[in-house]
C-alpha cells in the first residue's frame, strides 16, 4: 500500500467507519456488539458488504473532500444518507435524504423505459405455452 493509498484511507475512511460505528450503534439499539462497514470510496464502488441487525452502512465519494453515508433499514425497510464534509471547521454532517422503501418495492414498475413488465411478461407466457417448448 502506497503512502498516498495510507492517506486517503486515514482521510476518507476512518471518518465514514466512526460515524458509521456510532450510527449503526445508534439506529440498530444493538449496543456495543453492533457492527457496521464503512467502506474506503475505492472499495465502495462494490457495494455493501456487511449487515449487521438488519442495518447496512456504507460510504462513497461525495465528490471534493466529502463523503456520502449511506445507512438501510432493512427490517423497517428505511434508508437515510447523510452527507459528510470534513474540510470544515467543525466537520459537517448532514441528512440529504430519508425514505420508507416499502411501498416502492409493491410497485410493478415506475418510471421505466420500454419494454413495460406487462408485455414482458406477456412474452415469457407467449414463449413458455408454445408448443415448440
Amino acid at each position: 500500500m502506497t503512502s498516498r493509498s495510507v492517506g486517503n484511507v486515514l482521510r476518507y475512511g476512518l471518518p465514514g467507519l466512526f460515524l458509521g460505528l456510532a450510527s449503526a450503534s445508534f439506529f440498530g439499539g444493538a449496543g456495543p456488539s453492533s457492527t457496521a462497514l464503512a467502506e474506503t470510496p475505492a472499495a465502495a464502488r462494490l457495494g455493501p458488504t456487511q449487515e449487521s441487525s438488519g442495518t447496512i452502512a456504507f460510504t462513497t465519494s461525495g465528490g471534493g473532500s466529502s463523503q456520502l453515508l449511506y445507512i438501510v433499514d432493512t427490517k423497517s425497510q428505511a434508508f437515510a444518507i447523510y452527507k459528510i464534509d470534513p474540510s470544515k471547521p467543525d466537520g459537517l454532517v448532514k441528512l440529504e435524504a430519508s425514505r420508507q422503501y416499502r411501498f416502492d418495492l409493491r410497485l410493478a414498475q415506475y418510471n421505466n423505459l420500454p419494454p413495460e413488465v406487462n408485455a414482458i411478461e406477456s412474452m415469457v407466457k407467449s414463449i413458455s405455452s408454445s408448443p415448440n417448448r
